[in-house]
């Protein structure tokens, strides 16, 4: 998949991210869903693993329930619920190997591989911890739109150090619109989810440039979305720092 086609995939989801914020948590927490849902099927050929619907399954089934959990928590931290999935998608990776075992000398990897696809897969669920606390809501927008502005620029030009530097310089400085624009942000609070989530678009980037490129659409669609999981625990922990 081209760059550019990756970079325009994590816009949109961002940029859906956002729209179903500003609706509320239950579309937030659909729109999650299904984004979790759609990495965990391309997930294995990203890493190079076999196996393609047994991690799928433990992926997609891990996140599921995590989004699940912190979409119905009565109580905060919200996120003390994903402890559970986290644990279970460990848990299965292992117990796959026993009943579904990968060819000799790959089984470290393959339980490595699927659950840090697991824990991508949760982190989604972040989002949804985010819009659910006091005064949160609009750093949700804010943090969707700075994603969808870093993955523009961070395939701006033909050479990696350049559009890493524009993807920090411009996410940061969106960050810093969006600051301005929403009372309940400051600027400098706007650079910080900025320059968080243009962190997430610069280093799934490399990690995609640098591996062999696979040969499937879900691999680099996988790709695309794993940025934007990721960044809701940053915008989580932004959202701690400057509002509480």
């Amino acid at each position: 998949m081209a760059p550019t086609t990756r970079a325009s995939i994590t816009a949109v989801a961002a940029a859906v991210v956002a729209g179903s914020g500003y609706l509320g948590a239950r579309y937030l927490a659909l729109a999650i869903l299904v984004l979790a849902l759609a990495m965990s099927i391309g997930w294995s050929s990203l890493v190079h693993m076999g196996r393609q619907w047994t991690t799928t399954a433990i992926v997609g089934g891990g996140g599921a329930v995590a989004i699940v959990a912190v979409a119905i928590g009565r109580n905060e931290p919200y996120l003390r619920y994903i402890v559970i999935a986290l644990a279970a998608i460990t848990i299965a990776s292992l117990i796959a190997e026993v009943f579904l075992p990968s060819p000799r000398g790959h089984v470290l990897n393959a339980v490595a591989g699927t659950a840090a696809g697991g824990a991508i897969a949760t982190a989604g669920s972040a989002w949804i911890a985010s819009v659910r606390t006091p005064g949160s809501e609009d750093l949700i927008v804010a943090g969707a739109v700075t994603l969808a502005m870093a993955a523009v620029f961070s395939t701006a030009t033909q050479r990696p150090g350049v559009n890493t530097f524009l993807t920090f310089l411009l996410g940061a400085g969106a960050g810093a619109a969006m600051g301005l624009l929403f009372v309940s942000l400051s600027w400098y609070g706007g650079v910080l989810v900025g320059l968080l989530t243009g962190a997430t678009v610069v280093l799934m980037t490399e990690l995609y440039r640098r591996e062999p490129r696979t040969r499937t659409r879900w691999a680099g669609i996988a790709s695309a979305i794993a940025p934007v999981l990721i960044a809701g625990v940053l915008v989580y922990l932004a959202g701690r720092l400057l509002i509480g």
